[in-house]
């Protein structure tokens, strides 16, 4: 009897094994993989008499099967053959991603029969609710739960998710589960917990997904239209997206909530604001604010008055300040005034920045000296541009009291010790500089004013999607948290209150009629599919001419990278063209990586 096994790897194919055991399809198995006698888990996907043809290897048999039946249900094993469909992955990668680590690396699994755990046939539904304020989401979600059985909730945030967790009723908790952040053992219990059908609701964040709960009611997703859904590692997944499949295949209801809908639930569902926030915000031209000076900067940042006005007003209230500029470091370029020459990183070629007084690398990490002369031309007049939240917090500690605080605050310096440090310290109002995470801050304190320092700077980007990501967090700055109706928001930009920005004050139904009106012509998300093929030039240099052939439209924006963009409708044709680059045989060479940018 042979076996194909799904192997956790890049490799869309399983691998051939023989068994003298009689083992079902779904069960994991130790398998021989690699030299000096390397041992890996997989699971069976296929179990076969005889093969259809005699193999030009030799054919190893599998070391030992772990399971009488297989550890997840018909569901969630038909989920991970569709998300290597949808994603352009495999199947195993998939499946790795699924599952608790102690699952693919063999722990023992309760020998529980879950054949019973089919999907109903009952009447998949779509709901949405958006609303600026908190308070009023939250209460609406409490009375869904009240009302509904089984099901999933997500937050974007663990934070967030641990805050409605707390304002539950205890009757919901009793039968509910708070999914574990990080994973280990408190998630392999949380999983074991809930495949035994101990639980009905489970509020998490992103790692609650696979969760293997057993039959779903509904899910509901908060924030749906947050980026951090969107995977950061391969394989590039989005939780909405595989959340609503699930939903779909239980028959369950499915709830869009936030403060503004993603560009595919707006396009497919027209959902409307509740009610505006009441909060205000001022739009300034950056043009005419006073650019204050700096050491060593050859332009200072722009600061207008009705931000400083504002920020001492909140300060003398008790409250805090937020002044957000999403640029780390005292300034993100070096150059020479004389000759206009740039300081780049010597490994990778990017531009470098200073941070506390050493000039660093933003994407290799590379550390090196400050020059005090210009390699080309000599000249000792080096100066830095686009200053960073060091530079803007040394404005912000010249403003106010020496006895008034004032913290930094971004991704290299957050943490929940020095989250706990920074809190008790503005008990009494002061200012915080930082990056877009500060705009958490809200959720724990009175924060009375939130200065967007150069709001352009997000809409930049060289990606279809800059102007939705500048536009939602500003949004989300107007109404998240605590009081948000006595807060003044300002943003400063060279293009006040025009494009873009004119939906902040008028409600985001403006933003998207204009912004999907553009998508539309240029076949942008969500009305196309975009693909962005990553890896090493030579295998990217390779897929082009494969996908040139069979009919895409291929897009290199920089000829010596490695890197290629595709819009499409037809996943089916791509997988195709691209499955001679995804064999077991390919991995020395290297695998390229995708991402499916789908809304």
């Amino acid at each position: 009897m042979y076996v194909d096994v799904l192997v956790p790897g890049i490799w869309w194919h399983p691998l051939t094994y023989s068994t003298p055991q009689i083992v079902e399809t779904g069960c994991r198995v130790v398998v021989p993989m690699g030299p000096r006698g390397g041992k890996r888990v997989g699971f069976v996907l296929a179990v076969k008499e005889k093969l259809d043809e005699k193999p030009s290897y030799e054919i190893k048999e599998v070391t030992e099967v772990l399971d009488q039946v297989p550890p997840l249900n018909e569901e969630l094993w038909s989920l991970s053959e569709w998300i290597s469909r949808q994603y352009l992955c495999s199947q195993s990668e998939a499946l790795r991603l699924m599952c608790p680590p102690q699952v693919t690396k063999g722990c023992n699994v309760d020998h529980q029969d879950l054949s019973r755990q089919k999907p109903s046939r009952g009447t998949y539904q779509e709901r949405c609710f958006y609303e600026a304020s908190d308070e009023k989401r939250y209460a609406r979600y409490v009375d869904i739960i009240e009302e509904a059985g089984y099901g999933l909730v997500f937050f974007p945030e663990e934070t967030v998710a641990r805050s409605f967790w707390d304002i539950l009723p205890c009757h919901i908790k009793k039968k509910g589960l708070l999914w574990p952040s990080g994973g280990g053992k408190k998630g392999f219990d949380a999983w074991l917990k809930t495949r035994r059908g101990e639980v009905s609701v489970i509020v998490g964040s992103a790692g609650l997904l696979f969760a293997p709960l057993a039959p779903i009611d509904f899910i509901l997703i908060e924030e749906e239209a947050s980026s951090s859904y969107n995977f950061a590692r391969y394989p590039y997944i989005s939780l909405r997206h595989i959340a609503a499949k699930r939903a779909q295949t239980w028959g369950a209801t499915l709830i869009f909530g936030g403060r503004m809908p993603s560009s595919r639930v707006y396009l497919l569902k027209k959902p409307q604001l509740e009610e505006k926030p009441k909060g205000q915000i001022h739009f300034v031209n950056i043009r005419k604010a006073s650019c204050l000076e700096l050491p060593g900067v050859a332009r200072g940042i722009p600061i207008s008055s009705t931000l400083l006005t504002s920020s001492l007003d909140a300060v003398n209230s008790g409250k805090i300040a937020l002044w957000i500029l999403d640029r780390k470091g005292y300034v993100g370029e070096i150059s020479c005034e004389e000759c206009g020459w740039m300081m780049t990183c010597p490994e990778c070629g990017s531009l470098c920045r200073l941070t506390r007084d050493i000039v660093v690398c933003p994407i290799c990490g590379k550390r090196y000296e400050m020059p005090t002369v210009c390699p080309s031309c000599m000249s000792n007049f080096i100066m830095g541009r686009r200053p960073g939240i060091e530079a803007l917090y040394r404005i912000a500690r010249s403003l106010v009291d020496p006895a008034i605080p004032v913290h930094t605050w971004y991704k290299e310096e957050s943490g929940k010790k020095r989250r706990t440090m920074v809190l008790n310290d503005l008990k009494d109002g002061g200012i915080i500089v930082g990056s877009r995470l500060s705009v958490t801050f809200c959720d724990d304190c009175l924060v009375g004013m939130i200065g967007w320092v150069d709001a352009d700077a997000e809409a930049r980007r060289p990606l279809y999607d800059a102007r939705f990501t500048a536009f939602s967090m500003i949004w989300e700055s107007r109404c998240r948290g605590k009081d948000p109706d006595s807060r003044n928001v300002i943003v400063q930009s060279r293009t006040p209150y025009r494009g873009w920005q004119r939906g902040l004050r008028r409600g985001w139904h403006l933003f998207w009629d204009e912004e999907l009106a553009e998508r539309r012509e240029l076949g942008f998300p969500p009305f196309e599919l975009l693909v962005e093929i990553t890896g090493p030039l030579k295998i990217t240099d390779d897929i082009l001419p494969s996908l040139d052939k069979s009919g895409f439209a291929v897009y290199k924006p920089i000829a010596d990278e490695g890197r290629l963009w595709v819009k499409t409708k037809d996943l089916k044709n791509m997988r195709e063209a691209l499955k001679p680059f995804f064999h077991i045989s390919r991995s020395k060479v290297g695998f390229p990586k995708i991402r499916i940018w789908r809304d």
